[in-house]
Formats: structure tokens, C-alpha cells, sequence
């Protein structure tokens, strides 16, 4: 996952967002860039900070403060309307926006993203998820026969960081694990393609490289910085709604959240 609480703040202040918009001031006094920016606080964040992910802060843009306040709300809304199938309803969403802006690409004569199915460089590392993509994970692997490795999973949590709150942020020690525990626990081992493809996580659809994936296993779960990946606004937009939404569930992490599955299906 790659968001960051000490992201620059979207009002183009210069200061990371929970120095700024994100502090907890008098509503009565607070500033909002626009009335999306005041839904969303009032709504969503209640005095917090957006779950920004992607293009939203790991590339240097230019997009207005308001506009992406504006779409934040857009797709929050989206999703909250969605009903039952939301999580499904997104995913075809983002696999459908990224075979847009793939073709976009190819139109102005882009390299085309390297990415295929038993590509699995990227299959190295911890992976985030909502507690219902790891519930729909979970009925996909029991109605297909598919075993979850919870012994594996189990050995994994020790390799990565979780704060007071049981949140991972960002530092693991995960490439000190023996070379199998550090390959995700769904990776074919015969022909390392996903074995749950079609219900695999948000991160991972959206996780694109140009050129090659030479580069694009982490470093003890952190981007190698010679990967050449490719971040869409849109898909950014649509991840950064959906984490602050669940923003009490993505930070614990694929592995425990599958546990939790388990352990509530007794």
C-alpha cells in the first residue's frame, strides 16, 4: 500500500496535510477549499485525513486543490451507493478505467505497461485490503477448494510493522523470511499466476510497470526506486476514496484480515 498520512495537503498549502486541512480546529473556523472538501470532513473524515494513494502523492502534479476534493466526494458517493456489491462494482470499474488509459497511451504512442498475468515480481510483498475484499477473498477460496496458508500468513506478521493501532506504516522486515514465506500466499508456485485473479485486491490491479519488472519487487515491502510504475489520477482517485472509507480496516493488512475471516467463521 502506498499511501501516506504525511502527504502534501491538497489545498496546495505546501504543508503536509495533517499540519494543515487536516488539523482539528473549530469547525466553526475551519477553512475548506470547497463545499466537497467540507462533505468530505463532515461525512467522511470527521477532523481526520484522506487515505491518499497512487498518483495522488507519489508523483508531482499540478492538479487544483478543489479538483480533488471534488472528485474524492464523487467517488465516495459512488461507492457508498453501490450497495452490497460495491467491492465487485470496483473492481470492474478500475480493471475497465485502466484498459481505457491504456489505450489513451497507446494512442500517443507510449510504451505499453509491462504487466501480465504470471508476471510476479510484485507478488513479494505485504498487501493491503478492505475487511471486504478479504471477505470476498475468503468465500472465493472456500466455494473454488482454494487453501489459505494461515500458517504462512502467521509467520508473515512477523516480518511487518504495525503501530499501536495494529496499522501497518510502512516498514517491515520482510526479506529477511526465507525466500518462500515471502511470496504471497496466493501465487501458483507451478506457473506463478494468481490463484485468485479475479477477486485479487484493489493495490494489486492497480500495480503497473513500464519498460520491465526487473525492478518491481520491494525492498522489505518498500517500491524499489529504479521501478518504472505507471500511476493513473483515476484509479488514484477511486483507491484514495475507497481506503479513507475503510481507512479502519486497509492498514491491517491482507494476512490479518483474512485471520479475522477465519476466526469469526469459527
Amino acid at each position: 500500500m502506498k499511501s501516506d498520512h504525511n502527504a502534501d495537503c491538497p489545498c496546495g498549502s505546501g504543508k503536509i496535510y495533517k499540519n494543515c486541512c487536516g488539523k482539528r480546529p473549530d469547525v466553526s473556523v475551519k477553512k475548506y477549499v470547497n463545499e466537497a472538501h467540507e462533505w468530505m470532513d463532515k461525512n467522511i473524515l470527521k477532523g481526520g485525513y484522506p487515505n491518499l494513494y497512487g498518483y495522488l502523492i507519489l508523483v508531482e502534479h499540478d492538479i487544483p486543490a478543489d479538483e480533488i476534493w471534488n472528485q474524492l466526494r464523487f467517488w465516495t458517493e459512488e461507492y457508498l451507493n453501490f450497495g452490497e456489491n460495491r467491492t465487485q462494482i470496483c473492481h470492474r470499474i478500475i480493471d475497465e478505467a485502466i484498459e481505457y488509459q491504456i489505450e489513451l497511451d497507446r494512442q500517443e504512442g507510449y510504451r505499453p505497461y509491462f504487466c501480465s498475468r504470471g508476471c510476479s515480481n510484485c507478488c513479494y510483498q505485504p498487501v493491503a485490503c478492505t475487511d471486504e475484499e478479504a471477505q470476498l477473498i475468503y468465500r472465493y477460496c472456500g466455494e473454488n477448494r482454494i487453501n489459505i496458508d494461515f500458517e504462512k500468513i502467521e509467520r508473515q506478521q512477523k516480518y511487518i510493522k504495525f503501530d499501536s493501532n495494529n496499522n501497518f506504516y510502512g516498514r517491515t522486515t520482510w526479506d529477511d523470511q526465507p525466500e518462500d514465506d515471502q511470496q504471497c500466499i496466493f501465487l501458483n508456485k507451478d506457473d506463478q499466476s494468481c490463484l485468485i485473479w479475479s477477486v485479487r485486491p484493489f493495490v494489486c490491479r492497480v500495480h503497473l510497470a513500464e519498460k520491465t519488472d526487473e525492478f518491481c519487487r520491494s525492498v522489505n515491502g518498500k517500491p524499489n526506486p529504479l521501478a518504472s510504475g505507471i500511476h493513473y489520477p483515476i484509479t488514484s482517485y477511486i483507491l484514495s476514496s475507497i481506503f479513507t472509507i475503510h481507512s479502519g480496516s486497509v492498514g491491517k493488512m491482507m494476512g490479518r484480515l483474512l485471520m479475522k475471516q477465519r476466526d469469526n467463521a469459527g
